[in-house]
């Protein structure tokens, strides 16, 4: 149940109520932004007549008033009777009323499995297109922005032609009540228009005068030892802008004999600046909580590291290799989020913990195809475990050993490579997700049985694993939104429970394809990212492969001789042909490639 999202004010999930068009046109709507398209939608679809939801909240339908100016403040991050859901929910579609009511009258969808009562929407014999609904779904899924046009969203009602795409920013996360969580606020950090990065920064924060007794643990050994003071919860929402390909959130704990560098005052600790507001830049007192103003933080500067290594201003440990694993004995895992927004609740004794004092390591790989700068936030909010229930710790689950499995994939072709890793003894999954890059499709997973296969190390392919003959238990199309799945007592899998390693194996395959399928797909030299992390490729080229290829490996892109190695040279590849076809490997950035699996679990011991 979703319990973290703390909304404006609570309606019973009939509250949409179900109105038909009555006088309403399709006129060419004047907009300059997504959430104008909506709003058009809607007007032309009857649910602001002034009989439906056109009025006045005293006077309109179940009292929600949706006209153009009330729209917005009426329906995001407002709560709907259940917990689990908003009337809009920025980012999550399948979690917002809005949404499953449209759908359910479009496509024909179930409202009982949401827990929604009343019916679907329109109640009349009006109905919204398939690509007006799209319009809904990829303005929610952008983070359900109040200016801008959400990139993606089909044109409709001769409204969005014009609009050019701009950077998505979600509504900022409601903090939890004082007497019932926390939140982390990530600051904002800067991507210009038409790049891609990967930074890292730490944030400060003390919670101790705040967080009752009643959530308050000695800190087990890896959060600092049972000489500091951990909390306890049993939830978590991270909530970030849509243009994030990840958060990779992590608690730094100092190592033992290090007690100073609990100190943010330490030498360790470097470059305190407010990050985003009006005091962009300047320096700040991490101690001083607010310093920095509204919608900002005081924050380590961001730079440019991928995993964190080698980030210089903070702690050496904590920019070591292991941490791009998820090995460091010092960086506790809190969040791995690809989706704009991700939720963790745990079942009844499992719980999580987080020093009450300590420090928070972001580290955001962001895109931003949009031709205006923006900035990355993240939120994370926190509910404190509500009983004394506290058997079984939550751990992290990312297992990234075969993460260069792929090879290297040459132009207008396709491979298939698959990996194996073993949970340990009476694990019980609480998330299990995949990870690629843009080249990666078909991304599966089996539960055990299987057989391990051996590891490729970070050089990859993998020569002796081998596809299962059988339908996987996990299947997901899309990098940019893969598949969650999250388990609960009805599928824990309690296979895990057997000694035999073969029983706890899980195999995982992908397939990436470099413009096989769509030749206008290929990796092309000319579109190589304006990424901070290419240097990487140069710095460390046996780890990572560089943006874009050598002369000596370009291939043709269309004409006679389309796959040819061409040099730099145009003209070898004929009429309408391009000297522009690139190989895929693995890398940092999304045009490079990357194979893991990401999750959550705890032992049931």
């Amino acid at each position: 149940m979703l319990r973290l999202l703390v909304l404006t004010y609570v309606l019973p999930l009939v509250l949409l109520t179900a109105c038909g068009s009555t006088s309403s046109t399709t006129s060419k709507c004047e907009t300059d932004s997504t959430l104008g398209v909506v709003q058009a939608i809607l007007d032309t679809r009857g649910c602001t007549a002034s009989t439906c939801h056109g009025a006045d909240d005293s006077e309109a339908a179940a009292g929600l008033d949706l006209r153009p100016e009330n729209f917005y403040d009426n329906v995001v991050n407002v709560s709907a009777s259940t917990a689990d859901l908003a009337l809009v929910f920025p980012a999550d579609e399948e979690r917002s009323v809005l949404y499953l009511k449209l759908a359910a009258k479009t496509l024909g969808t179930s409202l009982t499995e949401y827990g929604i009562s009343g019916g679907s929407m329109p109640s009349s014999s009006d109905v919204l297109t398939e690509d007006e609904l799209e319009v809904v779904r990829a303005w929610i899924r952008g983070g359900a922005p109040r200016v801008g046009a959400v990139a993606g969203a089909p044109s409709v009602l001769d409204c969005e032609a014009d609009l050019e795409p701009s950077p998505n920013k979600i509504p900022p996360l409601p903090e939890p009540a004082a007497d019932k969580g926390i939140q982390l606020f990530s600051g904002g950090w800067s991507l210009p228009a038409d790049s891609e990065d990967e930074v890292c920064f730490v944030t400060y924060y003390d919670y101790s005068d705040r967080v009752p007794d009643s959530a308050k643990v000695p800190c087990p050994e890896a959060y600092g030892g049972a000489s500091h003071d951990c909390f306890v919860y049993e939830s978590m929402v991270l909530a970030q802008d849509p243009q994030s390909h990840h958060a990779i959130v992590e608690s730094y704990i100092p190592p033992p004999g290090s007690d100073e560098q609990w100190d943010p005052k330490s030498d360790v600790w470097k470059n305190w600046q407010c990050l985003a507001g009006e005091k962009a830049g300047e320096p700040c007192d991490p101690t001083s909580a607010g310093e920095c103003g509204e919608a900002s933080v005081c924050a380590t500067e961001p730079t440019t590291a991928l995993g964190c290594i080698a980030y210089q201003n903070g702690p050496e440990e904590m920019g070591t290799l292991q941490g791009f694993f998820g090995r460091a004995s010092t960086r506790q895992n809190i969040a791995v989020a690809q989706e704009a927004t991700f939720l963790e609740d745990y079942p009844d004794g499992v719980y999580g913990v987080l020093p009450v004092e300590g420090f928070t390591i972001w580290n955001s790989h962001s895109f931003n195809l949009t031709k205006f700068d923006t900035t990355v936030s993240q939120y994370i909010n926190f509910l404190y475990a509500a009983t004394d229930d506290r058997r079984h710790l939550r751990e992290d689950l990312t297992i990234l050993d075969d993460i260069f499995a792929m090879g290297t994939v040459a132009p207008f072709t396709t491979h298939e490579a698959c990996a194996t890793f073993t949970m340990p003894m009476s694990s019980r999954l609480l998330t299990l997700s995949s990870h690629t890059h843009q080249y990666g499709t078909d991304f599966r997973i089996w539960y055990p049985p299987n057989d391990p296969c051996p590891s490729s190390g970070l050089g990859g392919p993998i020569d002796l694993c081998a596809v299962p003959d059988r339908e996987p238990d996990y299947r997901s199309f899309f990098y940019q939104d893969p598949l969650y799945q999250r388990f609960n007592e009805t599928n824990n899998l309690e296979i895990l429970d057997s000694a035999d390693d073969r029983d706890r194996t899980f195999r995982y395959c992908a397939i990436w394809d470099n413009g096989a399928t769509d030749p206008a797909k290929v990796r092309r030299h000319s579109e190589r990212p304006d990424a901070a992390t290419c240097a990487f490729g140069e710095i460390a080229p046996e780890f990572v492969g560089p943006c874009g290829c050598a002369p000596e490996l370009r291939a043709c892109l269309g004409g006679p001789d389309q796959g040819m190695i061409c040099g730099e040279d145009d003209s070898a590849c004929g009429e309408g042909g391009v000297c522009d076809a690139c190989p895929v490997w693995g890398g940092v950035t999304t045009e490079e490639e990357m194979f893991g699996i990401l999750g959550a679990f705890y032992v049931n011991d």
